[in-house]
């Protein structure tokens, strides 16, 4: 997956013997002594470049490796980070994505609620650019891990983020919010009741807490019982696709449901090919995605840039998505 990521070529035989030294030189800075340094691809594309056609007939004419020569050149205070990068547009982009991890019960009672995010960024500015950014409600994160680009001095002193960052994508953080309030983009119930010969199930969705925005590429995925045959459907929104195999289930799919909209509900009946149990289905796996909105709160206050006087562009997005998100019935 690695040597994909990196090169563009699925890892075959003869793929690793074309690029063996880009290969040696990937293990040599990813491992030392048995232990894992990094893995961070805008790291290791600083340390070892890129193999190319030039590159291998420089290396077959002159016998010296291109990858030898790359890691001597950035060897300096940003790793990451190539010398002389120079770009006619000089943009930075923020992806801030909260993910959701809830268990809710039968009741609609919320059991389990956890919020994690990721900051993730595109960077293409010339030079050596240093960076500030400036989160509102940064004190409220915490189990952080930035990039290795990332001063943490900076961090721990004023909850500022400093940073040098790589060409191209990259993630900057990841965090945990502590959440005292547990808004639900999404409410979703559900039963299962047993019948003569079967099971009826019954889930509900209607829009939560989301700030106006409308909660799209909504998923419900309700597992059934082995021994169910007879699987009939009753949906008025959004599509359904019945799945008959060893491992019989339903997923429901709708497009989006703004703030405005109403309940909508899926039926689903099936027969046992013997009694029913109580446990037969038990949980329904839910996925969605706001686009705009973000559940933590957590925003870019500001991002200042240093050490170079050209103008920067930025954008910034934010979206939040359910992680592990089940309900119980």
């Amino acid at each position: 997956m690695l040597l994909y990521e990196y090169t563009g070529q699925v890892a075959t035989e003869l793929t690793i013997k074309e690029n063996f030294v880009c290969v040696y030189q990937l293990l040599s800075e990813m491992v030392d002594s048995g232990q894992v340094v990094t893995t961070d691809m805008s790291v290791l594309r600083g340390l070892v470049p890129v193999p190319s056609l030039m590159g291998r007939v420089i290396e077959n004419v002159s016998g010296f490796s291109t990858n030898t020569l790359a890691s001597s050149t950035a060897s300096h205070d940003a790793p990451w980070r190539a010398r002389g990068i120079r770009h006619t547009t000089n943009e930075f982009f923020v992806d801030i994505v909260d993910r959701i991890d809830a268990i809710v019960d039968s009741s609609g009672t919320c059991v389990m609620y956890d919020v994690m995010g990721d900051i993730s960024c595109k960077s293409h500015l010339s030079g050596m650019p240093h960076l500030v950014m400036t989160l509102g409600r940064a004190r409220e994160l915490d189990d952080v891990v930035f990039h290795p680009c990332v001063v943490r001095r900076a961090w721990d002193t004023d909850r500022t983020i400093g940073f040098v960052p790589p060409d191209g994508p990259f993630k900057l953080a990841s965090y945990h919010v502590a959440q005292s309030l547990r808004s639900m983009p999404l409410r979703v119930l559900g039963e299962a009741r047993c019948t003569e010969n079967g099971m009826t199930v019954h889930v509900t969705v209607e829009p939560g807490e989301t700030g106006s925005r409308r909660v799209e590429n909504i998923r419900v995925r309700v597992p059934l019982d082995s021994r169910a045959y007879n699987i009939g459907v009753q949906c008025k929104s959004g599509t359904h696709i019945v799945t008959t195999s060893r491992h019989p289930q339903v997923e429901w799919t709708l497009d989006s449901i703004h703030a405005t909209d109403s309940l909508v509900r899926l039926v689903i009946q099936y027969s046992l090919r013997s009694a029913p149990q109580t446990d037969s289905t038990d949980a329904a796996f839910v996925t969605f995605e706001v686009p705009g909105y973000s559940v933590s709160s957590i925003k870019v206050d500001a991002l200042r840039l240093l050490r170079e006087s050209y103008k920067l562009f930025k954008g910034v997005r934010y979206s939040t998505m359910a992680g592990s998100f089940q309900v119980r019935f």
